[in-house]
């Protein structure tokens, strides 16, 4: 595991956090909490030194079928039953628009924007992203006005489309 890849937990894992089933010890359980698809390795075990774990925990939650890599920096991984590897700039936008649009509906929809909310954190890629950005755009605009929202919009949208 390469420390810039990005884990996600799986439908096991998610299940493991509301059933405990397993019985992890508590330090790997509030690792499968920190795992959240947007982090990559290296950022969620600086956040689990306190709880003195490193990446054999995160190998562990892996092997258990709990988490699993979103995206991957390294080649090495890919294969015909993966989705293909984005280039690093494609991680990047991913990660910048997710961000700001998650900051845009926590700055302005507060409560109100928990389903977009949800639907962003299942957002697998820009494509994904895109077709969430309609519906944020929609919703801003009730809130907050055409002139309001198009900013907001707009800067979103130029982190998700690709500039040849």
């Amino acid at each position: 595991m390469d420390s810039s890849d990005i884990y996600a937990k799986t439908e096991l894992g998610a299940r493991e956090l509301r059933e405990r089933r397993l019985n992890l010890p508590l330090p790997l359980r509030s690792l499968l909490i920190m795992v959240d698809g947007n982090r990559t390795v290296a950022d969620v075990l600086e956040k689990a030194r306190a709880l003195r774990l490193d990446d054999k925990a995160f190998d562990t939650l892996a092997v258990q079928g709990l988490i699993a890599p979103k995206f991957s920096a390294s080649g090495a991984a890919a294969n015909d039953t993966m989705e293909p590897q984005r280039s690093e700039d494609e991680v990047q936008r991913y990660l910048r628009a997710q961000q700001m649009m998650s900051d845009a509906i926590n700055n302005h929809l507060g409560f109100r924007g928990y389903g977009l909310m949800m639907r962003l954190q299942k957002a697998e890629n820009l494509h994904d992203l895109h077709d969430l950005l309609r519906d944020l755009a929609t919703v801003l605009v009730k809130r907050m006005g055409i002139d309001g929202a198009t900013p907001i919009v707009s800067e979103i949208e130029q982190q998700i489309i690709t500039r040849q």
